[in-house]
C-alpha cells in the first residue's frame, strides 16, 4: 500500500467529533435532565425532589459524577448544588454517624478534605470553602441516614446567609453550661472508647 493510499485510509477512520445535542442523554451534559439538577435549587422544585425519592441516594451514586475515591469514601460532584463545583464527601457504607467511621475511613475523609480544598482553587480561583456536615432533619439535612459532607466553594457572604438570634448567655455561660455536664462528659467519651475505638467501626449499636 502506497503513502497516499495509507494516509487514504487513516484519513476515513478519523472519529468526528459528535455535537452535543446528539449525544445520549447519560453523557449529554446539557439534558433536559442534567438541566433539572442544575436549576433545582432555584426553581425549589428540589424540595419536592427529595420527599419522593424513596431510596437511599448516597448507596446508588453513578460512577459518572465520581472524582476520586479513597478507602471506601468517595468525593462526588453534587447533583442538586448550591453553586457550580459544589461538591459531597460520602462513605460507601450506609452508616449515619461519625462514630460508625473506621479509622481508614477518618483518613480518607481528612485527605477527601484537602483534595476537595486544593481543586476548588485550581477549578474556580475560589480559596475559601465550607465544609458542612448536617445532622437531622431538624438541622436541614435532607438526607439524614448516611452520612455526608459539604464541599461548599465560598465565593461571598450571601452564599450562606445566617438569622443570628439575640443570645441570651454570654460566651463565658454558654461554656459553664457544658462544663457543668461533669462525669457525663466523661461518661460520654469512655463510651464512645469502649463501643467504637479500635473497633474499626463495625459496632454500631
Amino acid at each position: 500500500m502506497s503513502s497516499e493510499e495509507l494516509e487514504s485510509v487513516r484519513s476515513s477512520e478519523t472519529v468526528k467529533a459528535v455535537p452535543v445535542s446528539e449525544l445520549p442523554n447519560a453523557q449529554n451534559p446539557l439534558s433536559p435532565k442534567q438541566i433539572a439538577y442544575r436549576d433545582a435549587r432555584i426553581t425549589g422544585e428540589y424540595d419536592q425532589i427529595w420527599q419522593t425519592v424513596g431510596k437511599c441516594c448516597f448507596c446508588d451514586m453513578r460512577e459518572r459524577y465520581i472524582i476520586h475515591e479513597k478507602d471506601g469514601v468517595v468525593l462526588t460532584i453534587s447533583l442538586f448544588a448550591y453553586i457550580d463545583g459544589h461538591m459531597l464527601i460520602v462513605p460507601r457504607r450506609h452508616i449515619r454517624g461519625v462514630k460508625e467511621f473506621t479509622p481508614k475511613e477518618w483518613e480518607a475523609v481528612r485527605e477527601l478534605m484537602y483534595i476537595a480544598q486544593k481543586i476548588i482553587r485550581k477549578v474556580w480561583g475560589i480559596k475559601g470553602v465550607q465544609f458542612i456536615q448536617k445532622v437531622g432533619a431538624t438541622a436541614q439535612s435532607s438526607v439524614n441516614e448516611h452520612i455526608h459532607y459539604h464541599c461548599v466553594p465560598f465565593d461571598a457572604p450571601d452564599l450562606s446567609v445566617w438569622n443570628y438570634r439575640q443570645m441570651k448567655l454570654t460566651p463565658l455561660q454558654n461554656a459553664q453550661k457544658y462544663q457543668d455536664l461533669g462525669d457525663k462528659l466523661t461518661k460520654l467519651a469512655k463510651r464512645f472508647e469502649d463501643k467504637y475505638t479500635g473497633g474499626e467501626g463495625k459496632d454500631h449499636a
